[in-house]
């Protein structure tokens, strides 16, 4: 109710503003357009991508120099530190990289964020910028209609450069308009206070808009107009870059250990960072001053010093941080300890992902991979195998000990654990989906149906663990047997799944799988010869046979079953793609 209260108050001032100072409403007009270019411009490169950055982050930080240039460029490729901030938790807490990579890419990410201050700086001087803001615009919207990712994701991008310029435009407008009215400048202030209190007004202004790139946008185009002072402008910049930390510090308070330490390696950065800058905020003025003619850049081109200086900003923070990463790595480890979850609480699904497609499908994908995991101990446990040294040789000697069984409720392990954490995988993947496009739209879809088939198949070994538990310890050493050979099959199938987990080569994915349907095709052909025998010898009774002919189709559709969801869950969605589009080929 407070925070309602507080928003409308906020909103009737904004309002009053807009109302009685038309020149300040053109500036937020210009504030508002340059954000939703942002949002524009990123969709676009996210959608164009396919993948892209979820591929950078996995392939090229084996390091903490290659995460460092990972994080450089993927975040010069959206156009937001965020974006790449967010997959970086996201791959963290999936444990597809390290904390010490992670926060390689977090550091090579502030440097990569300097990227849209060069664009705004080198654009929005001498240019008149609007006149190519209306054609990018009309040709994003055409482009937008057409069917292709390609073709929407070019529209996104040129609809977001195209509003990115016309806020520019509007910007400079209405800071020209307010120059002439009201002389800014002349109410700067000198000294280690007037620094520090631009510095308080950036970081402000970037926690109101919560983008420090539209931040930047503004202090560029107020310097280049001269309505406010050089070294305050270097001031506001200082600011505008704490201000992400504590952006990124509120998006981790509701999310995983890893999240929060991801956002502790931002906070350390920023902090350390704009420490040494803002002591030695003169030196590195004249620095700025010293290197802006090897760059190519004017001694008058306030706009694009001041893109210089925030580059520097970043580079200092990571000459001076680099050798701790490590360090870094432990410290957070040790003030932000792991919790440990019940199997119920989900561990990678973080509210903090869900507005980024490629890092939501990497935490769906790990969470169903942790339902999977729960499942199958349930399952072994229910089939009286213990999980923990279970290989195809070990399972030969549990098979052939005295039978133990090992006390399992499945039903009681669903309702208490399986059953919420199903659910968190089907809601979160639900509003995961509100901001995919159609191809992540659809692998998300198979997720959630993995999912649903994990619980199908928990549910099938619980119709024929009672049969099971009751025929091995019968005196009947034929149907013994036969409820022996079950196990043995489900158990080698889940022992074969675990072996295609592990394997990284398309190749060898392939011919793991192949393997897995092969045996797959043999159980069932097997188990239908063996049985027809056993009934016309008389060995077994027609009770038992008709028991373990509902039990043995049960164990073959589980079979298939977790085929279906091994193809889903560890079997590369590329190579998936390509054998679905040679089968309609063939077809």
């Amino acid at each position: 109710m407070q925070k309602n209260i507080i928003i409308f108050i906020c909103l009737s001032i904004l309002a009053f503003i807009v109302v009685k100072y038309q020149n300040f409403t053109v500036i937020l007009s210009g504030i508002a357009i340059f954000i939703i270019g942002m949002f524009f411009m990123q969709d676009g490169f996210k959608q164009l991508s396919g993948g892209l950055l979820e591929k950078l982050l996995q392939k090229f930080t084996h390091n903490s120099l290659y995460a460092i240039i990972t994080g450089f460029v993927a975040t010069s490729i959206v156009q937001s530190s965020t974006i790449t901030t967010l997959l970086t938790i996201s791959f963290v807490g999936a444990e597809l990289i390290t904390l010490v990579q992670g926060i390689g890419v977090i550091f090579g990410s502030n440097l990569g964020s300097t990227t849209t201050a060069w664009i705004v700086s080198s654009l929005g001087i001498d240019v008149k910028i609007s006149t190519y803001a209306f054609p990018m615009i009309v040709f994003g919207v055409i482009l937008r209609f057409l069917k292709t990712n390609a073709m929407k994701g070019s529209g996104n991008v040129l609809l977001g450069l195209g509003f990115i310029f016309l806020g520019i435009a509007y910007m400079k407008d209405g800071f020209d308009v307010i120059k002439d009215q009201i002389d800014l400048a002349s109410y700067a202030m000198d000294g280690y206070t007037g620094i520090l209190l631009y510095i308080l007004i950036g970081l402000v202004i970037t926690i109101v808009i919560q983008s420090s790139a539209a931040t930047l946008a503004i202090i560029i185009t107020a310097l280049n107009v001269e309505s406010i002072t050089y070294i305050n402008a270097l001031a506001l910049a200082i600011g505008a870059n704490i201000g992400t930390v504590l952006t990124a510090v509120l998006a981790s308070l509701t999310s995983t250990q890893d999240a929060k330490r991801v956002a502790g390696s931002h906070v350390i950065f920023n902090f350390v960072t704009a420490a040494i800058i803002t002591i030695f905020i003169y030196q590195f003025k004249d620095f700025v001053d010293f290197l802006a003619p090897y760059f190519g850049i004017a001694e008058t081109n306030s706009g694009m010093k001041l893109a210089l200086f925030h580059t520097i900003f970043s580079l200092v923070g990571i000459i001076v941080l680099f050798p701790f990463i490590p360090l870094i790595a432990k410290l957070l480890e040790k003030i932000i300890p792991q919790k440990i979850s019940s199997a119920s609480k989900p561990k990678y699904l973080s509210p903090v992902v869900l507005n980024s497609p490629d890092a939501a499908l990497v935490a769906i994908r790990k969470e169903t991979i942790n339902l999977y995991e729960n499942c199958q101990k349930a399952m072994l446990h229910a089939l009286n195998l213990h999980t923990t040294g279970l290989t195809k040789e070990t399972l030969k000697v549990r098979l052939n000990d005295e039978l133990s069984i090992i006390d399992t409720n499945i039903d009681e392990i669903y309702q208490k654990n399986l059953k919420s954490l199903y659910s968190d995988i089907v809601k979160f993947s639900s509003f995961a989906q509100e901001h995919m496009f159609d191809f992540q739209h659809k692998e998300a879809g198979e997720l959630k149906r993995a999912a649903s088939i994990i619980v199908e198949v928990l549910k099938d070994t619980r119709d024929i663990q009672k049969n099971l538990n009751y025929y091995l310890k019968s005196r009947n050493e034929f149907i013994k047997e036969e409820y022996n050979i079950l196990r043995k099959e489900l158990a080698e199938i889940l022992i074969d799944i675990n072996t295609l987990s592990t394997l990284e080569n398309d190749a060898d994915q392939l011919t793991q799988l192949e393997v897995i349907k092969s045996e797959l095709a043999q159980n069932d052909l097997a188990s239908s010869e063996e049985i027809d025998a056993l009934i016309r010898e008389d060995k077994i009774k027609a009770t038992m046979a008709t028991s373990y002919m509902n039990d043995s189709a049960t164990g073959y559709s589980i079979q298939k079953k977790l085929v279906e969801v091994a193809n889903i869950l560890f079997v590369n969605s590329d190579l998936n793609k390509d054998l679905g589009e040679v089968k309609n080929e063939t077809k």
